[in-house]
């Protein structure tokens, strides 16, 4: 029986022999060549007979439905929805990145709050509590940036503010906007990605991510994707992306991914 693995649990040096490893990426970059290249390396490295590379939301998908059809939701640091049809359609939604995509992510509401943060420090509006927050978690918000642009972590260092932004929404009208505006963009991603369901269609659909744990942004979701997309059927996910890279590995024939998975055998 082939065994499979997920991106961040591959074996060092397995005892057995690997039939399959299944890559979940959070970027796919090159082509053929590119694919042969890394597949080289674990044929060489591992001993593996055929590697499936494809993308962590798929993975994500494969986990949350076993392999049925729906529509995911990966929600954390970026965002990006995919939906996949009874008939194999499929339908990517986001996940652009940071710079001009991710509506709705832990980055999206986290660079929002310092933009609301810093209109406070600079005078374009009143101080509130996000601007004090700000000043707690980065100090001296007039050097802050200095140090956050030069930071190789930035980005991580920005979207890690969104708990500041979540802390504050019961309190703070501007910080609950700002949460109620990223509900609404994550209900948008969902809804685009639905549109590879025919007719009225009933749609189901989970998620991934820690981003929906919090009450308030969880809320916001649901209560656009009703208002949206009345045929969803949310439900928790079945398993995680770790178990979907193993069905993937698993399948002979990746089925309703077959347009979304690349696959290199020895």
């Amino acid at each position: 029986m082939p065994e499979a693995t997920g991106a961040s649990a591959l074996p060092a040096a397995p005892d057995a022999a690997v039939g399959t490893i299944c890559l979940g990426l959070t970027t796919l970059l090159g082509g053929p060549a590119a694919d042969r290249e890394l597949a080289e390396r674990l044929f060489t490295g591992i001993g593996a007979r055929r590697v499936l590379l494809t993308s962590d939301v798929v993975t994500a998908h494969a986990g949350a439905f076993a392999g049925r059809s729906g529509v995911v939701l990966a929600a954390g640091t970026g965002a990006i929805a995919l939906g996949v049809a009874p008939d194999g359609r499929t339908r990517q939604v986001d996940g652009w990145g940071y710079l001009y995509g991710d509506a709705g992510s832990g980055f999206w509401i986290g660079r929002r709050g310092l933009d609301a943060a810093y209109r406070g420090f600079d005078g374009r509006a009143t101080p509130g509590p996000l601007t004090e927050r700000a000043r707690h978690v980065f100090g001296d918000l007039g050097t802050a940036p200095q140090r956050l642009y030069l930071s190789p972590d930035a980005v991580a260092q920005v979207a890690g503010f969104a708990v500041h932004v979540f802390d504050l929404a019961a309190e703070d009208a501007t910080a609950r906007a700002i949460v109620e505006e990223a509900g609404r963009e994550l209900a948008a991603s969902v809804v685009a990605a639905a549109r590879c369901f025919p007719g009225d269609e009933p749609v189901p659909v989970s998620w991934t991510g820690r981003l929906l744990r919090a009450p308030a942004l969880r809320a916001a979701f649901e209560a656009e994707l009703t208002a949206r997309l009345p045929r969803a059927l949310p439900a928790a996910p079945a398993g995680d992306g770790l178990a979907g890279a193993a069905l993937l590995a698993a399948t002979p024939r990746p089925g309703h991914y077959r347009t979304l998975v690349r696959t290199v055998e020895r």
